[in-house]
């Protein structure tokens, strides 16, 4: 998908018929969500557009099978690689693209969950309400990673893997990550202080730990948007992405 396919307002004509669409992204969305993060962004937004797609979308569908077909032999590594702990603890990256659907100026979500290095969770999706700045739809963001990782240490823990050290979430927006241990409140702010306060909680009881990470680390950027070739790949191998025989994507 293109980098600013999101941000492209041009109407083209709807299809005459929307079945195959249906069908094709159906099945995208069904690789996507069970063994392949790198196209789950692509995948979400065409989803997004099953009830009225265009020719755009339509070529869009296309272009994702092309991509399919060109990295078919890339499969995903469950293992310790790129920075992530292999110890058998959970590690979470959460990011958002702020504003990025032109046509209603919704955030995405992006997280990626990590066990034992690992990836084992992963979602793209767009926020459900309209957030006012960047720091806003980074905490609603973090706050849907934080759920996920809740449930993944009690499935842990249901299975005989009690995850006995706070599970660190990673974001790349420092002012949300202060935001959330900060005492002090804002009416700026009221409307986001449920999340705010689950965020804490879970902080205070030892589930989870925030740490900064830089952009350029975020993992879970890919599920946010659309990149460029270089920087796609590169996140693709830090989401455990690696050619059939386990070399890693050139």
């Amino acid at each position: 998908m293109d980098q600013g396919f999101l941000k492209d307002t041009a109407d083209t004509k709807l299809l005459e018929d929307n079945t195959k669409y249906r069908s094709v992204v159906g099945a995208i969305l069904y690789i996507a969500v069970c063994a392949r993060p790198d196209i789950m962004a692509t995948a979400t937004v065409l989803g997004r557009k099953v009830s009225a797609p265009t020719e755009k979308d339509w070529t869009a569908a296309k272009r994702a099978v092309r991509y399919f077909k060109d990295t078919k032999d890339w499969k995903l590594k469950m293992g310790g690689e790129h920075g992530v702990t292999d110890c058998g603890d959970l590690i979470a990256f959460s990011d958002a693209d702020w504003a990025g659907d032109s046509s209603s100026r919704k955030s995405t979500t992006g997280y990626v969950v990590y066990f034992s290095g690992g990836a084992v969770s992963w979602a793209s999706r767009k926020q459900s309400n309209v957030t006012l700045s960047t720091m806003e739809a980074e905490y609603v963001a973090l706050a849907e990673t934080c759920q996920e990782v809740l449930w993944l240490r009690r499935l842990l823990s249901d299975l005989g893997e009690v995850q006995h050290s706070a599970t660190i979430v990673n974001g790349d927006n420092q002012a949300c990550l202060s935001f959330a241990l900060s005492e002090k409140s804002s009416k700026r702010s009221k409307h986001i202080e449920t999340k705010r306060h689950f965020i804490r909680d879970l902080c205070q009881r030892g589930d989870i730990k925030l740490r900064y990470c830089p952009t350029d680390s975020m993992n879970a950027d890919i599920l946010t948007k659309s990149l460029g070739t270089v920087e796609h790949n590169m996140f693709a191998i830090r989401l455990g992405l690696m050619r059939g025989n386990l070399r890693a994507i050139n």
